[in-house]
């Protein structure tokens, strides 16, 4: 729930779709590009993104109050800027909520996020962290009221193991070749 509008300059961990993408071309390819170059800002609002920032914490909190929020690490070498919903004890916690109605899914771009985030963790602390994503179903008064309490019954765990193979292979050349154009103030390639 860091909130910062300035996304300029810096990679983060949700941005990982956008740095491993093939496609450079697309227009929301670009515009995260141009974002980044600090060309443009992106702002997304919805209803559902609003809601799942005010429930983050408290979900947090459900699953177990000590845990840290909002933690941030910055790995300058790569210009990677990620901040963490919640850790603890070398074990980091991403929240996500979705409709109740709907099955939750740890889609590509959940675990690419879940891959840097665990990487930037190896960087800064040097182990390879543990990771869960705390998926949790709103039902549909809790888009718009945000007072009630989480029900632990509809706190689901999913655990990501670490790709080091990903990362070498994929995720970092891409990175690198990023941060240098970044750096430079121009387009990659």
């Amino acid at each position: 729930m860091i909130r910062n509008p300035d996304r300029s300059g810096w990679f983060g961990a949700s941005d990982s779709r956008f740095v491993v993408a093939k496609n450079r071309t697309s227009k929301s390819w670009l515009e995260w590009w141009n974002e980044k170059l600090g060309y443009q800002t992106r702002e997304i609002h919805s209803e559902a993104i609003a809601a799942g920032t005010a429930w983050e914490h408290k979900i947090l909190d459900a699953v177990d109050p000590a845990i840290r929020k909002d933690h941030q690490v910055l790995i300058e070498k790569y210009r990677l800027r990620v901040n963490y919903d919640g850790d603890k004890d070398g074990t980091i916690y991403e929240v996500k909520t979705h409709n109740f109605l709907k099955e939750f899914k740890v889609t590509n771009p959940y675990w690419y996020q879940a891959q840097a985030e665990m990487y930037a963790w190896k960087l800064k602390y040097g182990q390879v962290p543990r990771l869960y994503i705390v998926a949790y179903g709103l039902i549909e008064q809790e888009y718009k009221d945000y007072s009630g309490k989480v029900d632990d019954s509809r706190i689901e765990m999913y655990p990501v193991e670490y790709d080091k193979a990903w990362i070498q292979d994929r995720y970092l050349p891409n990175l690198k070749e990023l941060c240098r154009a970044l750096r430079k103030g121009r387009f990659p390639g």
